[in-house]
């Protein structure tokens, strides 16, 4: 997340948290969004009036403008005590070289919503969104 904040509203659950930022990555936002309940999975769509009708582009060796990032952040077998974080699933541990693994994301549609899973925190990257602020 770069260091420019955006303002984000919703009209969902108070366990539902949401921020966004332009991206420090590149073009395009960044979004956190925090699910504090430990019951309920939340679908989020993301809305743009700047942006309503986007330009969709491909840049060869890119990740198409219709599909985002996403890095879901959640506890090992759903118990928010876990010692072991997951990334997508997969344990987060140092490499053999106590260095910090690759963190790849999940490529998906950027019209379809995000699933923030209970006690979960997810990121999504998305060059499609656009915010002036961001130019």
């Amino acid at each position: 997340m770069g260091s420019k904040v955006l303002s984000v509203s919703h009209e969902g659950s108070p366990f539902l948290r949401a921020y966004a930022h332009c991206s420090k990555k590149g073009p395009g936002v960044t979004m956190l969004l925090i699910n504090m309940s430990n019951s309920t999975t939340f679908n989020v769509s993301f809305v743009d009036d700047m942006n309503l009708y986007p330009v969709l582009e491909t840049v060869p060796g890119r990740v198409p403008m219709t599909m985002r990032e996403e890095y879901h952040l959640t506890p090992k077998d759903g118990n928010i005590r876990s010692d072991v974080v997951l990334l997508n699933g997969t344990p987060l541990q140092l490499t053999e070289s106590l260095d910090i693994p690759e963190m790849k994301p999940r490529l998906v549609d950027a019209s379809s919503p995000v699933k923030v899973e209970p006690d979960s925190i997810v990121f999504v990257y998305t060059k499609s969104f656009n915010a002036p602020t961001c130019g």
